[in-house]
């Protein structure tokens, strides 16, 4: 039998992993194979940025509405008035948050391109099946399939 389960590239996994080893399933009869996202060699050098620009908007719209109240309640006191002032202090919030935004996707873009999923196949005898199935849904499995491999 074999049986192919996927993963996120978690703690769960390596649980999984020393699970099936414990139950008698040996390291050859294991395959452990870490899913890209995307193609390493047809790689843009820029980030999503449809997602990209998406979060940075989310964020610059969250700066904006902290800084115009805070710019609100000093207009207040200042001679333009609060309405001017949340107006300056709600532009400059939605730039920081932009520019807030654009700094880390750029610093940490990398760190998660790679290795979405992990695709363990184990190769097992008819008997151990189910218990091979069972500790991959206890560990978090994405999804388990079953194919009987043909008779050699």
């Amino acid at each position: 039998m074999i049986i192919i389960g996927t993963f996120k590239h978690s703690i769960e996994l390596e649980h999984a992993l020393t699970k099936l080893e414990s139950i008698g399933i040996s390291r050859e009869r294991l395959l452990v194979v870490c899913m890209d996202k995307e193609s390493k060699t047809f790689q843009s050098d820029q980030p999503n940025k449809e997602s990209s620009l998406a979060t940075g908007v989310e964020i610059g719209l969250a700066f904006a509405t902290g800084l115009s109240v805070i710019g609100t309640s000093l207009g207040f006191i200042w001679t333009w008035g609060p309405v001017i002032w949340g107006l300056i202090f709600a532009f400059i919030g939605f730039c920081l948050g932009l520019g807030i935004n654009a700094v880390f996707a750029k610093k940490h873009g990398s760190r998660n391109k790679h290795k979405a999923e992990v695709t363990v196949i184990v190769q097992c005898q008819a008997a151990q099946a189910d218990d091979v199935q069972q500790v991959f849904w206890k560990n978090r499995a994405l999804t388990v399939g079953l194919a009987h491999a043909s008779p050699e």
